[in-house]
């Protein structure tokens, strides 16, 4: 039962990242925003927006999908030992 207490602290724990990285416009609404420094033409808040936006979220999926993907394995486990259990 404990990889299932792992999955669903771990569902809440990156879907609280994916909301933080998704909305990196309101964090820069809410801290302010200077318009002089620039990255690639861009407002340094839209770069950073765009980059934690996109590139964040993709970096924060491999990482959770190789998670969960260890998450199943154990999930497997710990049914297999308890059908085991019950059978015996």
């Amino acid at each position: 039962m404990g990889a299932y207490k792992k999955e669903l602290k771990s569902t809440v724990g990156f879907g609280i990242v994916y909301v933080l990285l998704g909305h990196t416009g309101l964090w820069a609404i809410l801290l302010g925003t200077n318009n002089d420094v620039r990255v690639l033409g861009f407002p340094i808040h839209y770069f950073i927006a765009i980059i934690l936006g996109s590139l964040g979220v993709f970096i924060v999926s491999l990482f959770w999908t190789r998670y969960a993907n260890a998450l199943e394995d154990e999930i497997a486990h710990e049914n297999a030992a308890a059908l085991k259990d019950k059978t015996s």
